[in-house]
């Protein structure tokens, strides 16, 4: 964000002199042309803030912040915004710092180094109160222009960049917690916190007062925690913590000082405007009127905050955080789905008809074990997944949700999953009718599994040819091949346990076994004198036959011996 005229009354700020008029002028900001502070460097350019100050002091009232303002001597003070209800100054900064769990004293400290407006007397710069949609380059974006569109913007834009952070994606441009990048200074800058990376995402310069590097003309996302850290101590913001009614009920029921810690912020209003919450030292309770007061903590309550709190797929939760049946892992429920951890996994949600077919499997404890992601779009954007210890759960809504493991998803993982010419599964692995193998049906064939053969994939037309000799019960067993093409290019070929079936285009999908296979294949399969069968093995005087393209292969069932006869 550019960072905009009137950064600081700076004497006010630094308790320092101005100095006389005689007196070598000081630094002259190059973007803004205001002023720079007189204070050495001492903020650490990788860790400009920590994450609990971008998004904690959720505490802070808006007749603490109007006492500040009036002890800036700020225009703010009495400043009401009429496109916003004519709500105050104060009002706009918690209600929407707030509403994006983001920190009131943040946004009065990037209020006052983009705007100048918390010790300034005027209101010139109202309509660009936050830098937001105000590049480097010049301009502001009209469409935020105004005091509160300004707040809002402000506060949307670092929530935005930290659900990036938190998901582990880099922000829109390019800065992550650990990664190197080059700020506007230059400087070489590795994040140590998702705070110092939204920072450089709004202001992507070190500035005047990091310990290590910075242009000293400019006053950079430094300056944004010298403000930050001075204001912190100007002002008594008084106590973080009241904990009261169902919270504190739930609080001493679970034994909080032991279990979730010392209160962290006080209760507090949720931004969806239905809940109360208060944070602890290890965790959270939330509460609402309808499903009451609950604990998440930890692990589980990291992955709820990435997943978007109460307002995201979850809701809010309905249980406290529980151990899980098999002694292994934790989990919470929630209005719309549930967040298990174990220490191997980690903390995953898992949700709608994933969730449920999951239930229905037998939870953790059924064959697919533990959730290993959380509920993802897959590639071809038509469903969602869910993997597991043990296998997986695929969803769309012409298939539902069906589960996927062992060797059979190992298979369709080899063949490119649903982008494969299998599709999405259609049932879940089911046991075959003979009792030794097992099977997953898809939109366009299956997958077949037994000890002995190992997982084979059966499509199209050979597979509507399987499906009608009996599949696994037939003449021909299990498929010990996946659909192959053919050596001379032309057709396509299963191998079975008792027989093979090939096709082409022109001939269809035709079965061959037994002798007449085994004659065939001594003769070069396909590319013999006989090509493709053009028939299944049918019964002829004194023993069985099958078609070519150009020939027959006769079987004598007397002698066992298979004579040509080409056409």
């Amino acid at each position: 964000m550019r960072l905009s005229r009137g950064l600081l009354l700076f004497c006010t700020l630094t308790a320092i002199s101005c100095g006389a008029p005689d007196e070598e002028p000081r630094p002259v900001d190059e973007l803004t042309g205001e002023v720079l502070m007189d204070l050495a460097g001492a903020h650490d350019m990788h860790r400009l803030m920590e994450d609990a100050d971008l998004t904690g002091w959720g505490w802070i009232t808006p007749a603490q912040v109007q006492g500040f303002l009036q002890q800036k001597g700020s225009y703010l003070a009495g400043y009401r915004d009429p496109v916003w209800g004519n709500k105050t100054a104060a009002t706009l900064i918690v209600e929407r710092s707030r509403a994006h769990a983001i920190s009131p004293l943040y946004m009065l400290a990037r209020i006052q180094i983009e705007s100048g407006l918390i010790q300034s007397g005027n209101s010139n710069n109202l309509a660009k109160a936050t830098g937001c949609g105000c590049p480097d380059s010049g301009g502001c974006n009209t469409s935020y222009s105004g005091f509160g569109n300004q707040v809002e913007c402000g506060a949307a834009k670092i929530r935005n960049y930290l659900k990036d952070l938190d998901a582990g994606r880099p922000t829109v441009s390019g800065w992550k917690v650990g990664l190197t990048k080059q700020t506007l200074d230059p400087c070489t800058v590795t994040p140590a916190t998702k705070a110092t990376a939204a920072l450089y995402t709004y202001t992507p310069w070190v500035g005047a007062y990091a310990m290590q590097c910075g242009r000293t003309t400019v006053g950079g996302s430094s300056l944004v925690s010298a403000v930050f850290s001075r204001y912190r101590t100007d002002y008594n913001w008084g106590s973080s913590c009241v904990i009261m009614g169902d919270i504190k009920a739930k609080y001493d029921a679970v034994n909080g000082p032991v279990l979730l810690g010392a209160c962290q912020a006080g209760e507090l209003a949720t931004p969806d405007g239905v809940g109360r919450f208060n944070h602890f030292e290890r965790g959270s309770i939330y509460w609402t009127p309808t499903l009451g007061a609950h604990v998440v903590m930890g692990q589980i309550r990291i992955k709820w905050e990435q997943v978007g709190w109460e307002v995201g797929v979850l809701g809010y939760p309905i249980t406290d955080e529980v151990a899980t049946p098999d002694g292994v892992g934790r989990y919470n429920h929630f209005e719309r789905g549930s967040i298990y951890w174990t220490q191997n996994t980690g903390a995953w949600e898992i949700h709608g008809d994933i969730r449920e077919k999951w239930k229905q499997l037998g939870w953790e404890r059924s064959d697919l074990g533990y959730p290993t992601t959380g509920e993802q779009k897959t590639p071809d954007g038509a469903g969602r997944y869910n993997h597991f210890q043990n296998g997986s759960i695929y969803w769309t809504q012409a298939t539902g949700a069906r589960e996927v493991r062992g060797l059979i998803r190992a298979k369709w993982e080899e063949l490119g999953w649903e982008t494969s010419y299998l599709g999405y599964p259609t049932t879940d692995e089911q046991g075959a009718t003979d009792g030794v193998g097992r099977y997953n049906h898809f939109q366009r064939g299956s997958i077949y599994f037994t000890p002995a053969t190992g997982a084979h994939e059966v499509i199209g037309d050979i597979n509507a040819k399987w499906i009608a000799l009996g599949r696994e019960a037939g003449l021909l067993g299990y498929p010990l091949t996946d659909e192959t093409k053919t050596p001379d290019g032309v057709g396509r070929f299963n191998h079975f346990q008792n027989g093979s079936i090939y096709w082409t285009s022109t001939t269809g999908a035709r079965e061959v076994h037994g002798p007449i296979r085994a004659r065939w294949e001594s003769l070069g399969w396909e590319r013999s004198a006989l090509g493709y069968p053009v028939t299944d093995e049918y019964a002829v005087t004194g023993g069985r036959e099958s078609e070519f393209q150009k020939g027959f292969l006769t079987l004598n069932t007397a002698n066992n011996t298979v004579t040509v006869r080409m056409k």
